[in-house]
This record gives C-alpha cells, sequence and structure tokens, in this order.
C-alpha cells in the first residue's frame, strides 16, 4: 500500500474576514502486531471548530506557499522485503488549491523533509533516513531543476530548516568532533547559510542531547527581533529556553528552570514547532520532573516572563507537544500533541488558548475515529486570516552603530572570530598587532557594506606562518572610526 506521510499544502482562496486552521488528519488507523497503517487528509476548520472541511483526501501536507495556493506533499511507500512498517520516499508534488491539479511532481530524489522558502522556485528539503540521524540539507530550483546541497552530517534531533524572516538563510545543526559520546550529551555548532549562495557561518557552538529519537526534534524559532530562540543545555545540563543573536552568534538564557534528572522516556522540552517569526510570545514546554513528561509554558519576548499553561496528558498516556500557530491577532494560539500509550502513538487534539481570557478550548469531539466531528490533529497547524494572503516585504536588520566586540573565544586555540557592526557602508581595514604594537596580519582592507559581520583569525601572519602564543591586539578602523581591543592566543 502506498504511504503518503509528509504533503505540501495551497492556500485556497480564502473568504474575507474568515479564518481557518489547516492541519493534516487522521482519518484512518490500524495496528495489527505492531504494524501501523495510518491515513491523513489535509484538512481545514474554523478556530470555533462550527465548519471543517477535507481539501485533500488521504494526503497530508508538509507546507503552505506564501501566497496561500500551493501545497507541498512528499510520497512514500513500502519498503518491499521487510516485517515492519518501513516506508521510503519516492517523490515530493506541489498541488494547486486552485485548479485542483498537481502541477509539479519531482522523482529522482528521495525528501525526508520539505518546506517552501520564499522564493516561489525554491524548494528546501532533508534527505537521508528517517531512522537514523545523518540527514542531507539541499535546495531545489523548479526553474532549472537542479538540486544543490547547503549541508551534510545533520542531525535528526534539530529541525534543520528554519528560515530567516527575509527568507534568505536557513538554519541548521550540524554535530561536533566528541570524544566522549557516552554521556547523552554533544556539542552542535549552529550554522546559518545563504540560500542563494550556499555560503555558511558558524554562529556558535550549544550543548545538546545526543540522541532524542524521532518524536523529539529541537525547533528553533528565528523571530523578526533578530534573535533564534531555542533550548539547550545549561551547565548543569538542564534544559532552558535561550536565545542567539543571529549575526553576532551571542547568547542569553532566558529560563531557569530546576531539573533533577537528565531527560525523561517521554520528555525532551523544547519550544513547539511554527513557521511564524513575528511572535510577541511562545509556547514552550519543560520536563516535569514529577509527571515525567511535558509542561506547556508561554514566554512573552517584551516582559522575559512565562506563564504556566497545563499538562495535558493522562493516567494511561502522556502527551507530547508538536506544533503551535498564533491567530493573525495575536491573542490566541492553537497548538497540537502526540498521545503515547504503550506502543501506541496517534494525534490528539488541536487546543486553542486564549491570551485575553486565560481560557483553553478543545476543538472537536472525544477523540473517536469513527466521529467525522473528531479531529486527530497532525502537524503541522497554520492559522490563516485576511491578513496571511497579503506578501510581507523582507525587512534587513541593520546595526545602529559601528562597533567592534570582544572576539570570541577569549583565550583560542587555533582560531577566534571578530565580530563587527556596520550600520553603513565604509572602507574598513581590520590588523592584528602584537603586544609592541608591530604589524602582524591584515584581515580586511576593503569596501564593505553595512550589516553584521564577522573574520575569523587562524594565528597566522601576513606569510601565513604560525604566531607564538602571548597576547595580541586586533584594530578596526571605518571612516572617522577606530578601536582596539586585546586577545590572548594560547599554544
Amino acid at each position: 500500500m502506498k504511504k503518503i506521510l509528509i504533503s505540501l499544502i495551497i492556500t485556497f482562496g480564502f473568504i474575507h474576514a474568515e479564518e481557518w486552521i489547516y492541519f493534516n488528519n487522521m482519518t484512518n488507523f490500524e495496528y495489527n502486531y505492531g504494524v501501523t497503517d495510518v491515513d491523513y487528509s489535509v484538512t481545514r476548520i474554523s478556530p470555533d471548530g462550527s465548519v471543517s472541511e477535507i481539501i485533500l483526501e488521504d494526503i497530508p501536507y508538509s507546507d503552505i506557499s506564501e501566497d496561500g495556493t500551493k501545497l507541498l506533499y512528499i510520497e512514500y511507500e513500502q519498503i518491499e522485503d521487510v516485517n515492519w512498517d518501513m516506508v521510503e520516499p519516492v517523490n515530493f508534488s506541489i498541488y494547486n488549491t486552485e485548479t485542483s491539479e498537481t502541477i509539479s511532481s519531482i522523482t529522482g530524489i528521495n525528501p525526508v523533509f520539505a518546506r517552501f522558502t520564499h522564493d516561489e522556485d525554491i524548494v528546501l528539503y532533508m534527505e537521508g533516513s528517517q531512522y537514523y540521524p545523518d540527514l542531507q540539507l539541499y535546495k531545489y530550483s523548479f526553474a532549472d531543476s537542479s538540486s544543490t546541497m547547503l549541508s551534510d552530517s545533520l542531525s535528526f534531533v534539530f529541525d534543520n530548516m528554519t528560515l530567516s524572516p527575509n527568507g534568505q538563510h536557513v538554519l541548521y545543526f550540524k554535530q561536533t568532533e566528541d570524544e566522549n559520546t557516552e554521556d547523552n550529551y554533544i556539542d552542535y555548532e549552529v550554522i546559518v547559510s545563504h540560500i542563494e549562495t550556499g555560503e555558511s557561518t558558524t554562529l556558535t557552538t550549544i550543548p545538546y542531547y545526543n540522541n532524542v529519537g524521532s518524536f523529539w526534534r529541537n525547533n528553533p524559532i528565528w523571530s523578526d527581533n533578530g534573535f533564534i530562540y531555542l533550548t539547550f543545555l545549561d551547565d548543569n545540563n538542564c534544559v532552558q529556553l535561550s536565545r542567539i543573536h543571529s549575526s553576532l552568534g551571542t547568547i542569553t538564557q532566558l529560563t531557569d528552570n530546576p531539573c533533577t534528572s537528565e531527560i525523561g522516556y517521554y520528555c525532551v522540552p523544547s519550544i513547539l514547532n511554527t513557521k511564524e517569526t513575528d511572535l510577541d510570545k511562545i509556547v514552550y514546554t519543560t520536563c516535569s520532573d514529577s509527571l515525567l513528561s511535558n509542561e506547556h509554558w508561554i514566554y512573552d519576548i517584551a516582559s522575559n516572563e512565562s506563564s504556566y499553561l497545563g499538562y495535558f496528558g493522562g493516567e494511561n498516556f502522556v502527551s507530547i507537544a508538536m506544533y503551535q500557530s498564533w491567530s493573525p491577532d495575536g491573542t490566541k494560539v492553537s497548538f497540537s500533541e502526540y498521545l503515547i500509550g504503550g506502543m501506541i502513538a496517534v494525534p490528539g487534539y488541536m487546543r486553542i488558548y486564549d491570551t485575553v481570557t486565560e481560557s483553553i478550548d478543545t476543538v472537536g469531539n472525544v477523540l473517536n475515529i469513527d466521529d467525522p466531528e473528531s479531529y486527530y490533529v497532525a502537524s503541522p497547524l497554520i492559522w490563516v486570516g485576511e491578513s496571511d494572503v497579503s506578501i510581507v516585504e523582507p525587512i534587513d536588520l541593520l546595526p545602529t552603530q559601528l562597533s567592534l566586540e570582544q572576539n570570541y573565544p577569549n583565550p583560542f586555540n587555533p582560531t577566534t572570530t571578530l565580530r563587527y557592526d556596520l550600520p553603513e557602508d565604509a572602507d574598513v581595514r581590520i590588523m592584528i598587532y602584537n603586544i609592541k604594537g608591530r604589524e602582524i596580519k591584515t584581515l580586511i582592507n576593503h569596501q564593505q557594506n553595512a550589516g553584521f559581520k564577522l573574520v575569523v583569525w587562524d594565528a597566522t601572519n601576513d606569510l601565513d606562518q604560525p604566531v607564538s602564543a602571548g597576547m595580541y591586539l586586533y584594530r578596526i578602523s571605518a571612516g572617522d572610526f577606530h578601536q582596539v581591543k586585546k586577545m590572548v592566543l594560547l599554544k
């Protein structure tokens, strides 16, 4: 039997002044001796649950195009000669909701995840195995039918296709070399890549779990305020909500949640996944030591405060938080979950939290596969309204003043990164001097455009010869601006 696990969806001629929430509705579930047979249909429902309709039957979606007219989906087929429900991807397609036709079907590649970009001719997708944590990130161009690898050896435990607010960059995570992986912890590089050119920059390195299974993926949010929000470990190996500056790579811990155990079997804290970037609040989860499961919280970006949302598990099952989508006016959030009990895992309810009345409603009846008004809500959730059909012009974030940051790491060996801010175009010169003031190396000496900048020094001189350990000075000159800082090279 053909399996379709991931799809691309298209928004359909929205009725003005109406709001809809799109999701993948599980319409069939059979479990026999460890083999699961599941069918999903693209469905939309009004936020009050009074009206719903199936848009595409027996096909789930992955993403909605920005103009709301296209739907992306990936088709999977059963792998032959295996004795369990193992599938492999065979193609991905784009469905036009205005004409009700599949307008593109791409074969010869094997994506396990896919999403649209802000360029309607470019799709990002991941190749590899959904059963083993080693993925490759590609972009596919419909203009010339080409695939280009952006990165390989990516971890399965992160969402590696988070887009910047202007849609020009993608965020992904690569495992670093670690001699000791037996403690379940490992460092990951946080990398930003330009989708068009493929040029990449490593922002920083963060500690996280080595492997948390296929259900739990760490979901960053790249906010339009210039920060990337995600969860990772603090110095006590407790998962905390933190933010990373998307250009400078500086890290700020936002929560201080206590923990007494490394990780619960059904409990990996994370931000709930979303495509949205203009959020004032974020739904995330923490791991409750007493419940051994996730508890939901809402983080307010402006006030830097969290408020408790609730625990949604039961006596015989646990609730795993999955996806969030906010109403166009930002006062309500819909979120979904997976329910796990024993060997069975199924999508759970769609819940809507009203931040004004501080109340939570469940959409649909009590879960029953034979009830047409009972909705097993699988990701992604996309809450759309009249405001969603307009295309917002990307906003370029620029620094407000010229500055030179402290190098990182410091002390260092063998390389260190120097970051600086240019509020406007300028002739930039960055020099390295020894402690006696003798010129060692010229790192930058040309005109540069405004923006958040960085350059890496590899502890060599202008002849590319290694320099000795000790203290060094680095100096930036840009117009009338000059600044000097110290750094230490270790051997």
